[in-house]
């Protein structure tokens, strides 16, 4: 496996439920882009999210995933305006703002065949709970299934994802990529299809 797909997984002091910093780094960039540096004057967040996660301070490696929940829910409660059309732009702005230039060229190379068996290490490099499987289907389909994981449990989050899972599968060599989502035995489901 290359070294840029390697997960590099949490210390053992890292906190249940955490979201490596460039998750939250990717976020912030996408958020700039689409509304300028000043978008979290837009934002409702809670002063202690806000003080742990301010631009101005030094992330460390890991952070609380519900601060990065509480900033989705900002962003989609302010700037958004509850749009989805809105909401799957800052979507597709976090992703490729998240990911390297070394992993977006290794996804221009691969085929959601080749990409299905790594997404369980690509999940665990990005983070330190969860479970997600990817099941490749008849036809150009593949179902990807995340559980214990809080994503889950909230809606905007399933959404988020779906439309995460959606653009990195865009990015391969696959056309046309469309995302069915739902929830099924406390796991969000999510059937990817392509062209």
């Amino acid at each position: 496996m290359p070294a840029s797909l390697a997960p590099s997984l949490p210390p053992a002091t890292a906190v249940p439920g955490s979201v490596h910093r460039k998750s939250l780094i990717g976020f912030r960039a996408g958020c700039e882009q689409i509304w300028g540096p000043d978008y979290e004057a837009l934002c409702s967040v809670s002063s202690d999210v806000r003080e742990r996660t301010s631009r101005m301070r030094p992330l460390p490696e890991w952070i609380a995933l519900y601060d990065l929940i509480a900033w989705h829910h900002a962003v989609w409660a302010g700037p958004a305006r509850r749009d989805e059309r809105v909401m799957k732009q800052q979507v597709r702005a976090t992703v490729d703002h998240g990911f390297g230039r070394v992993k977006r060229f290794l996804l221009s190379i691969s085929t959601p065949e080749t990409l299905a068996p790594r997404v369980a290490a690509l999940w665990r490099d990005e983070y330190s709970t969860g479970r997600l499987e990817a099941t490749l289907l008849d036809g150009p389909r593949v179902k990807l299934t995340l559980t214990d994981h809080p994503y889950v449990q909230d809606h905007l989050m399933r959404f988020v994802m779906a439309e995460v899972f959606r653009h990195v599968l865009s990015l391969t060599k696959a056309n046309g990529v469309t995302a069915d989502h739902g929830v099924s035995e406390d796991a969000l489901v999510v059937l990817l299809r392509w062209i």
